[in-house]
Formats: structure tokens, sequence, C-alpha cells
């Protein structure tokens, strides 16, 4: 009875621990305005809001980092932003920024994200010349957890899926829909080029 209290009382211990270090993401795409929402797809941008929360991420610090790939290859890893080299840290248990994409010339793509009482990053990427490129969340939409300390996947600026057996069509939502890490979408789905963006908090 003592030996069951304790492996109890060990498992609650466990699942206590692991919510305490547990981060919700949520990640909303486009803007409420039909008409504008409109304008950027016309515009071939992306803009998503992110929502992450825990009630210990006050003071905490994060790094977002950027992955390259090149024909199935990576080629690049790039710190965007390290808080712990910036004087401010996160001052409440919700993080909240929007994340926004345009290719702005024939092979360039433009990165920028905000985070609301931080700190605004623009950066520039390579890109092929080709315009079906698409910033995709990896949630679909729905809230995910994550854990402190560990790096999570946070968008992917990826060319699409070309299916031989339907030529002419391009397959987005085919890269998300079984879990795949996107660090095997180049061999997976034959892409010449795409952009994981990753996260960290501790």
């Amino acid at each position: 009875m003592k030996a069951l209290f304790l492996l109890s009382l060990l498992s609650f211990t466990v699942c206590f621990s692991q919510n305490q270090d547990s981060l919700k993401l949520k990640i909303d795409y486009g803007v409420a305005s039909e008409e504008f929402q409109d304008y950027l797809l016309m515009k071939n941008i992306d803009f998503y809001k992110v929502n992450i929360s825990n009630k210990n991420l006050k003071g905490k610090t994060f790094t977002l980092v950027s992955k390259e790939y090149w024909n199935k290859k990576l080629t690049k890893i790039d710190t965007i932003i390290n808080l712990k080299n910036h004087p401010r840290r996160i001052e409440s248990d919700t993080l909240s920024f929007n994340i926004i994409t345009e290719k702005v010339s024939n092979d360039s793509l433009q990165l920028f994200v905000k985070f609301k009482g931080l700190l605004s990053i623009n950066r520039k990427y390579k890109t092929t010349e080709t315009n079906s490129y698409s910033a995709r969340d990896l949630s679909n939409g729905n809230e995910t957890n994550f854990q402190l300390g560990k790096s999570f996947p946070l968008l992917v600026y990826t060319l699409p899926y070309k299916d031989p057996k339907y030529p002419g069509y391009l397959f987005y939502c085919e890269l998300t829909k079984e879990g795949i890490p996107p660090e095997e979408w180049g061999d997976k789905f034959n892409l010449e080029h795409y952009i994981i963006f990753e996260m960290q908090f501790e």
C-alpha cells in the first residue's frame, strides 16, 4: 500500500512538473478585415498572430532561429534573435507577436516579426524565382504544447508539394497533415527550398 502511494505521488509530481514546463502555443492566420485579407492574398503576403503562454513565462528568454534547406540539405542556420543579448525580458505569462512574410522580389523573402512590448525584426532570405511560396503553420490552427528548454518549429516558409500524379496542381496542406517533421520535407516531398523558423524558451 505504501509503495502504491509513493508511486502515485511520484506520478503526480512528474505530471505537475510537466505541466509547469509546458508552453501553450496558438497560431492564427490572417486579419479580421475581409477586404484587407483579400489584399494580402493578392500580394501573396502571409500574416500570422502567435500567442505563447505559461504561468512561469515572466522573466524568461527565448531564441528565434531560421534553418534554410536547399535541395534537401540544411545549408544555413541563423539566430534571428537571442533575448539573452537584449536588455528586456518577457513581462507577463503571455508572449504575443505577429509574423509577416512577403516575397519582395523575384528571389527574395522579407520576414517581419513584431514582439509586442519587446522589439521588432526585419530579415531577408534568398529564394527561388517562383511565386508559389507559402508560410505554413504546423499546428494547423490548433492549440499545441511544447516544453521549456526544447526547440520547436513555429512556421515553415516553403514551396508546395507537386504530386507527379496531378501535374499542374500545388499541394500545401499535404506538407503538414501527417505530422512529418519539417526537417524531412525535402526528401519526402522533393522540395527544392524551404526555411524552418524555430523557437526555444529558457
